[in-house]
C-alpha cells in the first residue's frame, strides 16, 4: 500500500491530516480543482506554482474517448501531459453518467485499466450513481452493482502506488448509504467518496447533502479521507468539513467565472453589481469591477477564476486554522448565515448530538462564542449537559438553591461570587446543593461550574424568542429534577432585582429573558408537593 492517512488535530467533525501517496502529500481539508484534459484557461502547471495546489480532478473518460491522444498519454504519463507534479485524482465517466442519464456507454474493465496505464494518482471506480427520484429498490440494485465493481477493481488492479476512490451511495435512502458505507469501508479504498449530491447541492437542498453526509460517517472507516464528489462551493466547506468532509472537488471556479460570478464570504455576486472588489488578491488589486467589465470576455473568465481560486483555498486554510484553534462552529456560524438554505441545514446537526460527542476535542481551551441561538445545540454544550443529566445530588444535601448566570460564564460574575461567598456563610451551606441555571446550558451544578465549557463561553440569547431552544432547556431542566428526588427538599430559587455586571455597574436582573423566571413552574409540573420559595436576596447569617 503506497498510501498513509495521518490526523494531526481535530475540531467538531473536522479533520487537520496529511494524506500520503508515495513522495506527494495533500494536507487536508483540501479541494482538487477540476481541469480540462486537453485545454484549460488556467494551465495546471500554474495551478500547482502560483496557487499551491495540490491535488487536481480530471476526466479518464474524456481522454479515454480521445483516439488520437491516449495512446500519446499512456506514453508520456498524465503528470507531463498536464505539466502537474501533484496528485492528480481521475474521474471514469460515472459522473456524466450521473449528470447526464446514460449517455456514457463504457465498461469497468475499459476505464479503470486505462487510469492506471496513464498513471494517475488517485483513479475512481466506474460507479453506478443513485439518483434522488430512483425508486427504493432501483437504488439498491445499483449500489449492489457498485459494491460488486468495487469488489473486482480490488482484484484487477495492478499497480501499488495508486489510492483508489471508493464511491459511496444511497441518496434519499439512509440504509442504502448504511449497507454502501460499510460493505466499501471492507474494500481497500485510500479514499472514499460520496457520490450522488450536486444535483441537490444544486438545487440548495443543503440540509439533504448535510443529512447523506452525516449518514454515511455514522458507518465508514474513520482512517481514511472522505470526500464530496462536485461540491466545490466555498460557502459549503466549513459546514461539510465541520460534519466530517475532508475533500472536495469542483469546477465551480471557472463555471461561475464564465456566468461573471464572483466568489465572496457572503456568497456569489454577479460582477455588475459590484461596487468596489471586497478581496485584496492579485486580481482584485488589478482591476476595478467596472474595468475588469471592459475586458475582454476571455481576459475576464480567467482573471475572475483566478480570484474565485484564491477564495476557495483562502476558505480552506481559514478552516484549518479554525479547527486547529477549536473555533470551527464559530466559523461554521458566521458562514451558515450566508444563505437561509445553509441555516436550514446547519439545523440538520442539531438533530443528530449524538454524532459529535465522540468527536469533540476536550483539550482544546478556547471559549465557545454564543452567536445565535444555533450555537446552543453545539457539540461541546451537548455534552455538557449530558453530564448534568447524569449528576446525582447527594443525599445529605436537602436544600436546593438556584442562582441566576449572569453576564459572564458560570461563577466568573462579580454577583455570582459574591452570592456564593454568602451562602457559605449560612448555617445550612453544608446541606446546601447550590446550582446556577443559565440560558445556554440549563442547570449547572456548583461541582460541574468550572468544567468546560460551562467556564468558558461568551454571549446569550433569550430563549423565549425561540421555542425549540426553550423546549430544549425545559426538558434538560425537567430531566436533571427526575433524576434527582425533589419532594423532600427545600427548594430556593434566587431572582435578584438588580446585579453587578462585568463593569462593576448596577444593572437590572433581565427576568423577561432568564430562564430562571419560569423555573417554579418546571418543578411545579414534576411535583406539586415540591417546597419552593423565590428569593430576592441571599439569606443573611443570623447574629
Amino acid at each position: 500500500m503506497g498510501y498513509s492517512y495521518e490526523i494531526r488535530d481535530f475540531d467538531a467533525g473536522g479533520r487537520i491530516g496529511k494524506f500520503k501517496l508515495g513522495e506527494k502529500i495533500l494536507d487536508t481539508p483540501n479541494l482538487f480543482p477540476v481541469v480540462s484534459p486537453f485545454e484549460n484557461l488556467i494551465p495546471p502547471k500554474d495551478l500547482y506554482h502560483h496557487f499551491g495546489v495540490q491535488s487536481i480532478f480530471t476526466n479518464a473518460y474524456i481522454l479515454y474517448k480521445n483516439q488520437e491522444k491516449n495512446l500519446e498519454i499512456i506514453s508520456k504519463g498524465l503528470h507531463k501531459h498536464l505539466e502537474f507534479p501533484g496528485i492528480i485524482a481521475t474521474d471514469s465517466g460515472a459522473f456524466q453518467d450521473y449528470m447526464y442519464a446514460g449517455e456514457i456507454k463504457i465498461q469497468p474493465d475499459e476505464i479503470e485499466p486505462f487510469q492506471e496505464q496513464i498513471g494517475s494518482d488517485c483513479p475512481v471506480i466506474l460507479d453506478i450513481p443513485v439518483q434522488t427520484t430512483d425508486p427504493f429498490e432501483l437504488a439498491e440494485n445499483k449500489i449492489n452493482k457498485t459494491i460488486h465493481r468495487a469488489k473486482e477493481n480490488v482484484l484487477r488492479r495492478k499497480r501499488d502506488d495508486t489510492a483508489w476512490f471508493g464511491p459511496i451511495h444511497g441518496s434519499i435512502y439512509p440504509e442504502l448509504l448504511k449497507k454502501s458505507a460499510i460493505e466499501m469501508s471492507k474494500l481497500d479504498f485510500g479514499i472514499y467518496a460520496i457520490g450522488g449530491v450536486v444535483k441537490t447541492f444544486i438545487d440548495y437542498r443543503f440540509d439533504l447533502d448535510v443529512a447523506i453526509l452525516l449518514e454515511v460517517k455514522k458507518w465508514l472507516r474513520a482512517d481514511r479521507p472522505l470526500h464530496m464528489f462536485g461540491l466545490g462551493l466555498p460557502a459549503f466547506f466549513s459546514l461539510a468539513v465541520a460534519c466530517g468532509a475532508d475533500l472536495f472537488d469542483s469546477a465551480a471556479y471557472i463555471l461561475y467565472a464564465k456566468d461573471d460570478r464572483y466568489f465572496t464570504l457572503t456568497g456569489t455576486k454577479s460582477l455588475r453589481d459590484l461596487y468596489e472588489f471586497p478581496c485584496h488578491c492579485p486580481v482584485c488589486t488589478s482591476y476595478t469591477p467596472q474595468e475588469l467589465m471592459k475586458e475582454d470576455k476571455q481576459i475576464r473568465i480567467v482573471a475572475l477564476a483566478k480570484h474565485n481560486l484564491y477564495h476557495s483555498f483562502s476558505e480552506i486554510r481559514t478552516i484549518r486554522n479554525s479547527i486547529k484553534e477549536g473555533t470551527l462552529w464559530d466559523l461554521v456560524e458566521h458562514r451558515v448565515h450566508a444563505h437561509p438554505k445553509f441555516i436550514k441545514a446547519l439545523k440538520v446537526v442539531k438533530n443528530n448530538p449524538e454524532q459529535f460527542l465522540n468527536l469533540l476535542n476536550l483539550n482544546q481551551s478556547r471559549g465557545q462564542m454564543i452567536l445565535s441561538d444555533l450555537s446552543v445545540y453545539r457539540p461541546h454544550f451537548q455534552y455538557f449537559r449530558l453530564k448534568v443529566a447524569n449528576y446525582t445530588i447527594p443525599k445529605e444535601r436537602t436544600h436546593l438553591f438556584f442562582i441566576p448566570e449572569l453576564d459572564l460564564p458560570s461563577i466568573q460574575s462579580n454577583s455570582v461570587k459574591n452570592w456564593i461567598k454568602l451562602l457559605k456563610k449560612h448555617p445550612q451551606w453544608p446541606e446546601m446543593q447550590l446550582c446556577l441555571v443559565s440560558n445556554i446550558l440549563g442547570i449547572i451544578p456548583l461541582e460541574l461550574a468550572e468544567i468546560y465549557p460551562a467556564s468558558q463561553h461568551e454571549g446569550t440569547v433569550d430563549p423565549f424568542q425561540y421555542v425549540n431552544l426553550l423546549h430544549l432547556l425545559e426538558k434538560e431542566i425537567s430531566r436533571f429534577f427526575t433524576r434527582n428526588d425533589i419532594r423532600s427538599r427545600q427548594i430556593s430559587i434566587l431572582i435578584p432585582d438588580t446585579f453587578r455586571n462585568e463593569y462593576q455597574e448596577e444593572e437590572s436582573f433581565p427576568i423577561k429573558t432568564h430562564i430562571i423566571s419560569i423555573l417554579k413552574d418546571i418543578i411545579i409540573k414534576i411535583s406539586h408537593e415540591a417546597d419552593i420559595s423565590i428569593l430576592h436576596n441571599i439569606p443573611q447569617k443570623k447574629e
